[in-house]
């Protein structure tokens, strides 16, 4: 029995061994692991500084309008100057007073077109006063620079909309090199001699604003009745500030009396037979300004080319463009190749006549007095 028991268990042994054996095998339980980590999200794009915003928004814009006065030559320095920053520049010329009238005209009818106005200081201070002219959004970062500066470019407006760029002589005569021998003319009182009757021009001080204008307010010292004499050596008279240096350039005149600086430059440069004459007395200077137009098309763009304007580079840019002297100290003024345009060729006067915003007005009246009303 007991031999039995022992072969029934033998038996169950086996048969539950055999089972053991044909039975699938399960998978091993996989040992925990860590999940990936997400990926960080990324990191904010630092917030755009003031001019920073500037500069990209002027990008988009792409172009910037400039009511310029001071001829081809400072245009082109424009264009340049702005290609860095892929900004186009349309210029349009024309004398101050025409382009001032102009946008007064565009903007009285909502139709602005000019980002910047170009000019002397009185036509600048004319669009301020007369609220067409608005301060920058932003201070320039040109204007942030210290010690750099012979004349500070905000000085002269309070309200912060116009800024002084560069000056210039205000030329007191031309002459036609063929026509006038060197050191014949060399004071005021010289063109007296009735030699130089009906062989004089010169641009229209009674205009109001000018190089004719601001010239003639410098030199009303000479007294009412010299400039009844001059009145009487019957000069004529141009409103278009290319006329008296074509004429003298092609010889129909023998002199040019207060001529535009912008129109004189290029001749000269070109090989034209004219001459600046310093005369003793000394010479009057101008400055030359902009300001940002009241709801310019183009803001970002016109504040962009504003400060460049006053920054280092486009000082020495526009300098040596145009034969302008700078108003930063940091710049070497090396540009100037016409010789009478050199320091120690003339004297300066003691200010710019036309840093008062009434000299146009001013001379524009005296000479109606002497030359009688448009």
């Amino acid at each position: 029995m007991r031999r039995f028991v022992y072969c029934l268990a033998s038996v169950v042994l086996a048969l539950g061994l055999l089972l053991s054996a044909c039975a699938p095998r399960s998978a091993p339980t996989p040992a925990p692991s860590s999940s990936p980590a997400p990926a960080p999200s990324p990191a904010p794009a630092p917030a755009l500084g003031e001019w920073d915003k500037v500069l990209a928004d002027a990008r988009k814009e792409g172009t910037v309008t400039v009511y310029n006065s001071s001829g081809v030559l400072l245009a082109e320095a424009f264009k340049e100057g702005m290609k860095q920053y892929g900004i186009n520049v349309e210029a349009v010329g024309g004398t101050s007073g025409e382009l001032q009238l102009k946008i007064v005209t565009e903007q009285r009818a909502g139709a602005n077109v000019a980002d910047v106005f170009q000019a002397g200081w009185t036509n600048n201070m004319n669009l301020v006063k007369g609220g067409q002219a608005q301060p920058p959004g932003v201070t320039l970062p040109s204007l942030k620079e210290k010690n750099v500066w012979e004349m500070q470019p905000d000085k002269y407006d309070p309200t912060g909309s116009a800024f002084i760029f560069g000056w210039s002589l205000n030329v007191s005569l031309i002459a036609n090199t063929d026509l006038v021998t060197k050191g014949e003319v060399q004071s005021w009182q010289d063109l007296l001699d009735p030699k130089w009757k009906d062989r004089m021009t010169m641009t229209d001080p009674r205009t109001g604003s000018g190089p004719g204008a601001t010239g003639i307010a410098a030199w009303m010292k000479l007294g009412e009745d010299y400039w009844k004499k001059m009145a009487a050596q019957r000069i004529t008279q141009q409103t278009n500030w290319n006329v008296p240096v074509d004429q003298v350039v092609h010889g129909e005149k023998s002199i040019a009396i207060l001529p535009s600086y912008s129109r004189v430059v290029p001749p000269i440069k070109a090989g034209a037979p004219i001459r600046i004459i310093n005369l003793k007395e000394g010479t009057d200077y101008f400055v030359n300004s902009i300001n940002l137009v009241k709801n310019a098309p183009h803001p970002n763009a016109a504040m962009v080319l504003m400060n460049w304007i006053l920054s280092k580079q486009g000082q020495a840019a526009i300098g040596k463009a145009t034969e302008n002297s700078s108003i930063r100290n940091d710049v070497p003024q090396d540009w100037i190749r016409i010789a009478e345009l050199r320091p120690g060729a003339y004297t300066l006067l003691p200010q710019p006549s036309n840093v008062d915003p009434d000299a146009g007005k001013n001379g524009a009246a005296f000479a109606k007095s002497i030359f009688g009303a448009q």
